[in-house]
């Protein structure tokens, strides 16, 4: 009785029940029928597929999930094929009524992951493999199509709406276009689409886990908003395409060849004509999942710290350098001021700093300064100038050129670059590293209110007079 038994198991159902057994597996045995080319298995992927693997498990037994997970990658890596291909065709295997829910930057791009999934449940070895899995003949779009079982893939875009559907599981696979990351607009969208559209899409935020796979791309990219988040559970996996210090979990590092993530796909001659044609903040985003390049993009390490005990007290052309803003809230613009003065040829940074302040509060902050006060001549600096100028303190309205901000810094960095710039040691790290202000991130920071008023203070100091009225 028993070999009768056993004569009836084929090798189609030991090698589906291997599929449902293991993520990885299913990934190899399927891959071919949506990609020609032959794989390769460099370690990520099955690195990836565990991870992913735990999280559904959780979702099929509906559990409280423990994070939502958050995959940086450089592109080229099959992260779309694993998590938004692959990963909702075999949530299906192991419970055929789980409802996934997928998005990227744009439609077409939705569109065509939902459609290379498609595929796999349409093919014949996947009806040899799981004949019980079908898409609903009347319930088959290319953005929306169900199985026989209750389980759905709905398919949606970031700023797209996602009506009348609920997912156990949610897949995002580049909320950003690498072209428009550096519109404040399209970053606002995006966080806006994870934090305030998907968390009503969920058949319960407790069981519900969000998956994030993205490239980095701003310090305020979608990564970056969830990080920020103190109280989120996250998990978060960083592979960048060599090592560094970065790599998350740290000891995943030990998987990296030569110190390079996939030595074949992203060899060294491949990673250096990326460096060529991303150019710096693209390959450190892209590549090594940092949006600010290693020691800087615009601006570098080139300040010179002075120990405070001996900072000149004989500068000339002391004042304050201001960008202002009248709000109270941190996450817009906040009103910053760098005080400097001239020494021979040199500039020297004696102060500096930012706040979020409305009026009277910010009149009374820039008092506290060192006067002259210089102000950018537009609507919120006259104001400023005016109120200053009836209390008897010395305000000068500033005539801004060059361009835009990045125009703008480019025009003064030689000054810094050259060595001419010095500063308080106590303010450097500040300078630099900031979280929200910090110039090296700029212009992809979260804010850049110190790096304005830093460039209107050296274009001041050691630029050309034709720079004020």
């Amino acid at each position: 009785m028993n070999s009768t038994v056993l004569q009836r198991i084929t090798p189609a159902q030991i090698r589906a029940e291997k599929c449902r057994r293991d993520f990885f597996f299913f990934v190899q045995e399927f891959w071919h029928i949506i990609i020609p080319e032959d794989p390769v298995w460099n370690w990520h992927i099955p690195y990836l597929c565990a991870e992913l693997q735990e999280i559904v498990l959780r979702v099929k037994d509906r559990l409280p999930k423990e994070y939502d997970l958050i995959i940086n990658i450089p592109p080229g890596t099959s992260k779309s094929t694993i998590a938004t291909v692959m990963l909702p065709v075999w949530s299906w295997i192991i419970d055929p009524s789980i409802r996934n829910l997928t998005a990227s930057y744009s439609s077409s791009l939705s569109t065509d992951h939902a459609l290379k999934s498609r595929d796999i449940i349409r093919s014949a070895k996947f009806r040899e493999y799981f004949p019980d899995i079908a898409i609903k003949p009347d319930q088959d779009n290319k953005t929306h199509y169900k199985n026989m079982h209750g389980g759905e893939r709905y398919v949606t875009s970031v700023g797209g709406t996602v009506t009348g559907f609920h997912a156990h599981l949610i897949v995002v696979d580049d909320p950003l276009n690498p072209r428009g990351a550096a519109s404040e607009v399209e970053r606002i969208t995006a966080n806006n689409f994870m934090d305030v559209t998907l968390s009503t899409r969920k058949v319960s935020k407790s069981v519900t886990p969000t998956i994030l796979v993205m490239q980095r791309l701003h310090e305020n990219d979608c990564t970056g908003n969830w990080l920020s988040k103190k109280d989120k559970k996250i998990k978060h996996i960083c592979l960048p395409g060599e090592v560094s210090e970065d790599i998350k979990p740290s000891d995943a590092i030990e998987y990296y060849e030569d110190g390079l993530l996939d030595p074949v796909r992203l060899s060294r001659d491949d990673l250096n004509g990326l460096a060529t044609d991303l150019g710096s903040y693209g390959y450190s985003g892209q590549i090594m999942q940092t949006p600010t390049p290693s020691g800087g993009g615009i601006w570098q390490k080139w300040f010179i710290p002075v120990p405070d005990s001996d900072f000149p007290d004989d500068l000339t052309h002391m004042g304050s350098d201001w960008d202002l803003a009248y709000t109270k809230n941190d996450k817009n613009s906040a009103s910053a001021f760098v005080t400097a003065g001239k020494k021979g040829e040199d500039m020297y940074i004696d102060d500096m700093g930012w706040d979020w302040l409305e009026f009277p509060k910010l009149i009374d902050y820039m008092k506290a300064r060192r006067a002259p006060h210089y102000i950018e001549n537009k609507a919120s600096g006259k104001s400023a100038k005016q109120t200053l100028t009836n209390s008897g303190i010395n305000a000068i309205e500033v005539n801004v050129k060059g361009g835009d901000k990045e125009a703008r810094a480019h025009l003064v960095t030689p000054y810094a670059e050259s060595g001419r710039i010095y500063i308080r040691e106590s303010l450097i790290n500040r300078l630099y590293y900031d979280s929200k202000q910090g110039i090296l991130k700029f212009p992809k920071g979260e804010h850049d209110d110190l790096q304005d008023a830093l460039v209107q203070s050296i274009n001041r100091i050691l630029g050309k007079r034709a720079y004020f009225y």
